[in-house]
């Protein structure tokens, strides 16, 4: 991120541009008051939230803009064409946070990133993994629930460049990041692989010449104690190191009333060495190795509904506890029956006593070598390896009893090469890049299964790669008009090796019990294979130095595979086929107001096929491609600030996703259906400002409020899985010494204490339960950082 020498009004002036220059635009028009033509009228009921202070005390905002001259907003730097360029200039829809900006708001994960970005869903526990680092992100209705081995995310993550595969594990820490970009939309042109809904990309602080040492210390609500450590160590001019880690202990806040137990809590490791060698000044090798430990209690889980009636409460009733709870669902008070007297009706307890567990290791290497002959002709290399072992349990039904639970272990390794080469020709008129990516990985995921009636273990192992071929120019047509073409050739083969079969069969009747052992599917190799071309293309328009226009259009698509989860046995294991879509867009990005204010906006229409669909086939959620959509929606995000201490933010986003066909195979799900875990608006708005005190030292407070609207948890859009629509209001308030070496933050989140979940899962005619992942209520923390 760079830093624009502000124009320097006088505060006279600032006020008299914020106040009239907009009263026939789009923009601000008396502090509290913002006019935007149809739709986004919400947006600006969003600033006016954010910018309440200024209605509730104008005299402290005109004392501020008395105070200072008014300053520019930071130029953003995105990388999300493969090179460096401005966000403004640049015609992708694109959320991007520098490493302060991530620190302002407290996002420390991943997960976190969801709260801010419009059209970007991000959770974790992933309702039926039983680990806290399953990850499940979605960008404008198109991402993934499930997190076996068989799913592929339909967002890609990456590190460095570097894609992250596997949903097991993509809940991070961000640690020591230079900053963070969420690309919406199909990036099926440029990123590594089935990036069919958008990217996020995670750019690591890098190593320089300059020694220097950051020490942050946490602590708050719920035990929370948080240490962080990033030195950079310079050995000579040509080699430098930096290293970085952080360790977080928070305790639970779901309480198990059998042993006490709190799920939910937090105990995690991680660690980053990155190195760069420098031996010419066309040469630069950056070697980085990371790695992060969890040993956690399993997700924050509780059921919202248990029928005594459903298939597996009957047999329990009937079977395992006898005549005294019958008929179904059984007595309410009698412990030994399963019903409904174990919802607890405390959003923070639940009667599970399923061990609990959930545990971590992963680590990564990557080695990145830049070769720049010339400032024209740049060369890449990215080789990168993963490994990534995990543990999971979950009590599904939530009770005493052992009516629905699951254990998965995870063994999963990952590499992958890519080899870039880019230039500039023509005078800077056209910049291309063409590329080859290998990527392949190998990995176990077993499941083992304990219904009431059945026993069995599920899973298996997968040995799957992808080669591609990529290419993408910009052609500089005139000053003004570029045009932007890309195309990517991709080779997949998917191969998956079951291994399922029958623990224990507790059927009463002995002569109806299939033996233990018996495979669920033949304990034979399956495989599939896809070759796809996916292109791009994308015209913009540099109307004035601050007003650019764009349209695109993109296509991309996500592999098929098989289903793991099978039961009853079945002849041959089941697949399912990629899905595909088109995307259209158009987008706008404004600077004005002498640099203070910035506004991005695109609306897209996404054609949706083969839509992958976690649904029921019994008791076993189950990937099918169900449908076809129709995804249309927009985002909106505006930055102002007024004068140099000032800084408001707000951004809206609009997601209408809709079926349009339903597979003649799939129960329950039909075209008035809602899409899982979207919410059709997503909002978030913020204030802050800066003052400036007499010893040099700066005090600044903020606050950040968000919203998301309601949402069903599960693609049969289960009542029970309902989460209503919701605000969450945080703030916070910095203390910076003079010379910004020593910083002081008190944050508080979830102020107004709102409960609500982030996953769920349902199966009340089978199974009897639905359950939810609950989010963590109101919290605070108190943080000391040292710098030099």
């Amino acid at each position: 991120m760079q830093q624009r020498e502000p124009p320097g009004l006088e505060p006279e002036a600032a006020v008299d541009a914020i106040t009239t220059h907009w009263s026939t635009q789009m923009a601000i028009q008396h502090c509290p008051a913002v006019a935007f033509p149809r739709p986004n009228r919400l947006l600006a009921a969003a600033l006016a939230g954010a910018i309440a202070l200024c209605g509730a005390a104008p005299q402290v905002f005109a004392q501020a803009v008395q105070g200072a001259a008014a300053g520019a907003l930071e130029e953003v730097i995105v990388t999300a064409r493969k090179r460096e360029e401005s966000l403004q200039t640049t015609p992708i829809s694109v959320t991007a946070f520098t490493g302060q900006a991530l620190a302002e708001r407290g996002i420390d994960t991943t997960k976190e990133l969801g709260t801010f970005t419009p059209n970007l869903i991000a959770n974790n526990g992933s309702s039926v993994s039983g680990n806290n680092s399953a990850g499940s992100f979605f960008i404008r209705g198109i991402g993934q629930i499930d997190f076996t081995l068989n799913s592929d995310p339909g967002v890609g993550l990456y590190v460095d460049e570097v894609y992250i595969a596997r949903a097991m594990g993509s809940v991070m820490e961000l640690l020591d990041l230079a900053g963070v970009e969420v690309l919406r939309g199909p990036q099926g042109t440029l990123f590594g692989r089935n990036t069919i809904g958008g990217a996020i990309l995670l750019r690591a602080e890098p190593p320089t010449d300059e020694l220097g040492a950051k020490v942050e210390l946490e602590f708050g609500s719920d035990n929370l104690r948080r240490g962080k450590v990033s030195a950079n160590l310079p050995v000579s001019d040509t080699l430098l190191t930096r290293v970085s880690a952080s360790y977080t202990q928070r305790d639970g806040f779901v309480r198990r009333i059998s042993d006490g137990i709190e799920l939910g809590d937090t105990d995690a490791l991680a660690a980053r060495f990155a190195a760069r060698w420098i031996p010419s000044d066309t040469v630069t090798a950056d070697l980085v190795l990371d790695g992060s430990r969890h040993r956690e209690e399993s997700p924050p889980t509780i059921a919202t509904a248990l029928d005594g009636t459903s298939q597996f409460g009957q047999f329990h009733n009937a079977v395992i506890a006898g005549p005294q709870c019958l008929p179904p669902p059984g007595s309410l008070t009698n412990p030994a029956c399963f019903n409904s007297q174990f919802l607890t009706g405390d959003s923070y307890s639940t009667h599970g006593t399923q061990h609990s567990q959930s545990d971590l290791d992963a680590w990564g290497a990557s080695l990145t070598v830049a070769v720049e002959p010339s400032e024209a002709l740049r060369v890449k290399s990215i080789t990168a390896y993963r490994n990534t072992e995990a543990i999971g349990f979950r009590d599904g039904d939530s009770t005493p009893h052992t009516i629905s639970q699951t254990q998965d272990t995870w063994d999963h390794d990952q590499f992958s090469q890519e080899l870039q080469l880019a230039g500039t020709q023509l005078a800077g008129a056209l910049d291309w890049i063409v590329g080859l990516y290998y990527f392949e990985e190998q990995g176990t995921n077993i499941n083992l299964v304990n219904f009431a009636p059945i026993y069995i273990q599920s899973g298996g192992s997968v040995d799957n790669d992808s080669t591609a071929l990529f290419g993408q120019a910009t052609w500089r047509a005139t000053d003004a008009l570029s045009v932007t073409a890309g195309l990517r050739y991709t080779d997949e083969t998917k191969r998956f090796h079951p291994d399922q079969f029958l623990i224990e069969d507790r059927n009463p009747n002995p002569a109806q019990r299939l033996p233990p052992g018996t495979p669920l599917v033949p304990p034979v190799e399956v495989a599939t294979a896809i070759n796809e071309t996916t292109p791009y293309l994308n015209l913009a328009y540099q109307w004035t130095d601050d007003v650019m226009m764009y349209a695109t259009y993109s296509e991309g698509f996500k592999s098929g595979g098989f289903t793991q989860r099978v039961f009853p046995p079945l002849p041959a294991t089941p697949s399912f086929r990629p899905e595909f879509v088109k995307s259209y867009e158009v987008g706008a990005k404004i600077t004005a107001l002498e640099q203070r204010l910035r506004f991005n906006a695109a609306a897209f229409f996404t054609d949706y096929t083969d839509l992958q669909v976690l649904a029921l086939i019994g008791p076993a959620p189950t990937t099918q491609n169900a449908a076809q959509a129709e995804i249309r929606g927009f985002e909106a995000e505006l930055t102002v600030r007024p004068v140099a201490q000032l800084s408001l933010e707000a951004a809206i986003g609009y997601v209408d996703a809709e079926y349009t066909a339903i597979g003649a195979q799939v129960i329950g799900l039909s075209v008035d259906s809602k899409f899982a875990q979207i919410p059709e608006w997503t909002g978030s708005a913020a204030v802050a400002y800066r003052f400036d005190l007499a010893s040099g030292a700066q005090l600044t407070p903020r606050v950040d409020w968000s919203y998301h609207s309601d949402v069903f948890m599960d693609a049969l859009n289960t009542r029970p899985e309902f989460q209503p629509a919701y605000d969450l209001l945080s703030a916070s308030l910095t203390w910076r010494s003079a010379g910004d070496h020593w910083q002081v933050r008190l944050a508080g989140t979830n102020l107004t204490d709102e409960r609500y979940f982030t996953a769920g899962f349902a199966d009340l005619a089978v199974a009897g339960v639905a359950e939810v992942v609950l989010a963590r209520p109101r919290s605070w923390s108190l943080q000391l950082q040292y710098q030099y």
